[in-house]
């Protein structure tokens, strides 16, 4: 039965590997952290990425040219807070496996039980319980200041805090391997020469060199060969320490100013690490006792001896007819293990060049042109181990129930690799990833109110691996990517009240690859108009006495695209949903940015109790909410 025992290798391997991100009994006890640079709004109710309204130090990632239209200098300091959420139990359900051995209607059937009861015989479904902790936390301080040199020139530094995530579990998983022998009704069973016909025993048997020989007993066998059962407790222990990191903290800008031209550029270096450990040894429970399996105890070389065997009732139809056949269980050791390890590390050089032409103080046009140098990761691998083993016999089990059988143990004393496991588990030695390179078009139109556009275009595309309707692993890749902006501002008759708003859309994209139809009839659901909106921003402000008071808030779904394509440094990387206030007198200006946080929100909510979670009201959705805020002083001058 080798592919009968190799799919109880990988139940016991993968499973335990698997239970990494799930749950069972008290397992995992997870740490789950998220880091991430303080959040900007330098337009509130406006959006970002407006590449012909970039208009400083505050927004030269949007358009780089935009640092050349500053006064004199400008700063801007922000500081940001993280609420900590509290740790919560998170309940999940496990179906138990099962599997038979060998071909169809063998009669030895096998499950894996997800439990440490050792009272449980039935494959089911079990509820266990996670313990997890998960915060957001600020990264840093963004820093930025800029400085007008002589008539033309602008310069301008960019820091910002990293971004990371850090995701830790472990934990002690119990399973238990039942193994049941049913043979009221098989044929030839695992090619021992046994067969039964409702609990008739029939031997069939050819001697090397001698005449073949067929008996059957005239009654039903012993009950107890019939239907044997035997549990060997696991336990899968595992262990996983894995983070990943990017550097993107300082950009270097620089712009350049003739007339209404205005050309710029930005230098961001990066650097990125993933350092991924992860291990699972299944070991037997201590004190576990050596498995056995009932044979009959006849002589199949000998026909004399099968024939008053299976003649007599008092031999095959009671235990004194048969022997038990007993395997050595190495209990308290090891007789799994897989591993997945090792260190990648990639830096890149990022470039961007934008030019903006202002018409007087009506009309400007815009173009940019972010990663110009098609900067990209490529992920260095070091200290690479990754491999399954295991010590589960894979020899054939005829042996099993054959009286004629050799010795035979279900663990043998040395490790090997499981069957069918690639190398190296896809721990390759690099990974590229490639940074998007965009092409973005502006114009931006200021009297007699505010109305500005960008195209733009991702000149690269996405690709990444997911699960099919087959449930196979294929790689799709997304192109053709672009996104269309508008944002508005006008004033309220002759009060000194403004509201504004914007709104982003991304146009129906192309799939690549290995793509199924219901991926791609999805696809066509989604953009059913061409464009799907992703992103909605709005805001007002008020201006008495020489203040101006503002507020605006938005939903945002790009972080989803971001993600994909690691891209740390744009404004809306975390920007799920937000609001904001601002307070601008004279030469300085301040701003708080609050964005939700999901993770934190959801872990906080999964804390409650559940009368808490079936009787909300305004006051508990409130306290669940957590947020990311970034306080924000800004100088111009």
């Amino acid at each position: 039965m080798p592919a009968g025992k190799t799919l109880a290798i990988f139940i016991l391997i993968f499973f335990a590997a698997a239970t990494a991100a799930t749950a069972a009994n008290d397992f995992p006890y997870g740490n789950i952290i998220l880091q991430v640079p303080g959040v900007e709004d330098p337009l509130p109710g406006l959006g970002s990425n407006y590449s012909a309204l970039s208009f400083g130090i505050d927004t030269v990632l949007w358009n780089p040219a935009g640092l050349g239209k500053i006064k004199n200098a400008e700063t801007s300091f922000g500081l940001s807070t993280t609420s900590v959420s509290p740790p919560f139990l998170k309940k999940y359900d496990i179906q138990d496996a099962t599997f038979e051995v060998g071909s169809n209607n063998t009669g030895f059937i096998n499950a894996v039980l997800f439990t440490s009861d050792p009272n449980a015989t039935l494959a089911t479904t079990r509820e266990y319980t996670g313990h997890l902790n998960y915060s957001t936390v600020s990264s840093g301080i963004n820093f930025k200041q800029a400085i007008k040199v002589g008539d033309m020139f602008a310069f301008g530094v960019s820091t910002r805090g990293d971004t990371g995530l850090t995701f830790n579990l472990a934990g002690d998983f119990p399973a238990q391997w039942k193994s049941s022998i049913d043979l009221m009704n098989v044929s030839n069973f695992m090619g021992s020469g046994i067969s039964t016909t409702n609990g008739r025993l029939t031997y069939s048997y050819k001697p090397s060199g001698g005449t073949p020989y067929t008996y059957t007993s005239e009654a039903s066998v012993w009950s107890g060969f019939l239907n044997q059962n035997q549990k060997i407790p696991f336990s899968a222990v595992s262990d996983s320490h894995n983070d990943i990191n990017v550097q993107s903290d300082i950009t270097l800008s620089g712009a350049a100013r003739w007339q209404g031209l205005s050309v710029g550029a930005n230098l961001t270096p990066i650097s990125a690490t993933a350092n991924i450990d992860n291990s699972v040894k299944v070991m037997v429970k201590e004190g576990t006792g050596d498995v056995y399996f009932y044979v009959p105890n006849f002589d199949p070389n000998s026909e004399a001896s099968v024939i008053q065997w299976i003649t007599d009732p008092t031999q095959y139809g009671s235990q004194a007819g048969y022997t038990k056949r007993y395997f050595n269980v190495p209990a308290g050791e090891t007789v799994a293990e897989s591993k997945y390890q090792g260190f990648y590390s990639a830096s890149a050089l990022k470039m961007d060049l934008g030019a903006i032409y202002d018409f007087g103080n009506i009309l400007s046009l815009s173009l940019d042109f972010e990663n110009l140098n098609g900067a990209a990761l490529d992920f260095k691998g070091s200290g690479r181990v990754a491999y399954a083993t295991s010590r589960i016999n894979t020899n054939e089990t005829g042996s099993l129930i054959d009286p004629a059988g050799t010795s035979f143990n279900f663990f043998s004393d040395t490790f090997q690799s499981a069957p069918g496991v690639p190398d190296n588990l896809g721990m390759l030695a690099n990974i590229p990833v490639t940074l998007p390179q965009r092409t973005k078009i502006g114009a931006a139109l200021r009297k007699p109110f505010l109305i500005a556009l960008d195209y733009e275009m991702q000149n690269n595309p996405i690709s990444f691996q997911y699960s099919d309707s087959n449930s196979q692993y294929v790689t799709m890749t997304v192109s053709d990517i672009k996104f269309l902006r508008g944002a508005f501002e006008t004033q309220l008759f002759i009060l000194p009240v403004w509201f504004r708003g914007g709104l982003t859309a991304m146009l129906k994209p192309t799939l690549g690859g290995a793509v199924d139809s219901s991926t791609r009839d999805s696809l066509d659901k989604v953009f059913k108009f061409g464009m799907l909106p992703m992103k909605l921003d709005l805001g007002s402000n008020i201006s008495i006495m020489g203040l101006d008071l503002g507020g605006a808030f938005g939903i945002n779904l790009l972080p989803f695209v971001y993600a994909l394509q690691l891209d740390t440094l744009n404004a809306d990387f975390t920007r799920l949903n937000y609001y904001s206030f601002y307070l601008k007198k004279d030469w300085w200006q301040a701003t708080y940015a609050s964005v939700l946080d999901p993770g934190s929100s959801g872990a906080a909510y999964s804390s409650l109790s559940d009368d808490d979670k079936n009787n909300m009201d305004f006051g508990k959705v409130m306290a669940v909410l957590k947020f990311v805020n970034t306080l924000t002083i800004s100088l111009r001058f």
